[in-house]
């Protein structure tokens, strides 16, 4: 099987969707630039009655979380066409304060404004960011943060889980069976299949030690005859994130190799942390202040304390977790969404206003639409990778 784009399944349909026709109707209609006005001063309360009451005049602050912006190849969880990514940045640059994560943790010490911010990140460090997402973000002036895996960045080859997106997508047969604990067969009978198929393999795997996590991925690599020249040249290169530092574009660790954090022992935990940044360091001639949990949900980071983290050198660290971030918030479990890498942009900015506009947004988060928009959408990163 070919990794032509054309046979990738879409996030995209030919018609509209129920939720995004409603989505379209509020955007159009003006209702949402109302809706807009009323999360300035009010917040949803309640869910099986919901209500307006008025909002405390402080800061909110929302982080979206972005794999690639594109199409093409690697990775295959996520496809996000940079006519729309543009969208979703100038609808941002029109309607909120776009803002660093410097300047997000500056304010959330001391407010500047009480006007809703958004803060723009990607995970992992694929090469299409350079080509498609950099030039987007200067037109629009949105600084941003790039959350590089180290060991990616510099073998420029894709990490262990995009082996197993790939491996499933061209491999040859029908159906395959996998022992996850029990043996569990998966019915390959198209691509979309062979997506949820790798999702739900990855999702197992995130609750294994990280020993068995290497030896599974080994063994599940020989049988599925991976073509290595697809993982190549995926990343961004050292040179390419130095071009997009002096571009206002921030850069972030994202731990050596990306394993799961929760089923590390400590001492490989502290490396992984403590050598991305001194590494990126080095590379990149600037302070890495700022960590992203790989897959970023309250499983994937326990056992992780504030004291590792600040240990290690950061000074801040992003999760999964959805919803804002408000004043108060620990800087080492700040929230993020994964609300960017679908199509439609009237329902990217439906979501959004809503996630302003819910009183409890922390555990209010929309659900992704496709598998293919995962963090590896929601379905297995956050999730975020």
């Amino acid at each position: 099987m070919s990794l032509d784009a054309e046979q990738k399944p879409e996030s995209r349909s030919k018609g509209l969707t129920r939720r995004e026709k409603l989505a379209s109707g509020i955007y159009h209609s003006g209702l949402l630039a109302t809706l807009r006005g009323v999360a300035r001063g009010w917040e949803l309360c309640g869910s099986a009655a919901p209500f307006l009451t008025p909002r405390p005049a402080e800061p909110r602050f929302a982080i979206l979380c972005y794999h690639r912006v594109g199409i093409e190849g690697v990775p295959l969880y996520s496809t996000l066409e940079p006519r729309i990514f543009e969208s979703q940045m100038q609808y941002l640059r029109r309607h909120y304060r776009v803002l660093s994560l410097t300047q997000m943790l500056e304010e959330l010490e001391s407010p500047a404004s009480a006007k809703p911010a958004v803060s723009v990140t990607f995970d992992d460090g694929y090469r299409d960011l350079f080509v498609h997402a950099f030039p987007i973000l200067r037109k629009y002036e949105i600084p941003a943060t790039i959350f590089a895996i180290v060991d990616a960045i510099e073998t420029e080859k894709a990490p262990w889980y995009d082996r197993i997106f790939l491996g499933l997508y061209v491999y040859s047969g029908r159906a395959i069976t996998v022992d996850l604990d029990v043996l569990t067969e998966f019915r390959l009978e198209n691509a979309t299949a062979r997506l949820v198929a790798a999702e739900t393999i990855v999702r197992w795997l995130r609750m294994q030690p990280d020993s068995k996590r290497r030896d599974f991925c080994s063994d599940l690599s020989g049988r599925l005859l991976v073509p290595e020249a697809e993982l190549q040249r995926r990343m961004l290169t050292w040179e390419q994130l130095r071009i997009m530092q002096a571009g206002g574009i921030a850069c972030g660790s994202h731990t050596l190799t990306h394993p799961v954090l929760s089923q590390v022992n400590h001492e490989d935990r502290i490396r992984e942390l403590r050598e991305s940044r001194e590494i990126l360091e080095m590379r990149l001639g600037q302070p890495i202040p700022y960590f992203a949990f790989p897959f970023g949900q309250p499983a994937d980071c326990a056992g992780v304390t504030e004291m590792d983290l600040a240990a290690c050198g950061y000074r801040a660290a992003l999760t999964m977790t959805a919803g804002i971030n408000r004043q108060g918030i620990n800087c080492y479990a700040l929230r993020r969404v994964s609300i960017g890498e679908q199509s439609h942009l009237p329902l990217f900015a439906y979501w959004l206003n809503m996630l302003f506009l819910r009183a409890e947004s922390s555990t209010s988060a929309p659900t992704p639409l496709s598998a293919s928009s995962m963090e590896v959408t929601a379905v297995t990163r956050g999730e975020g990778r």
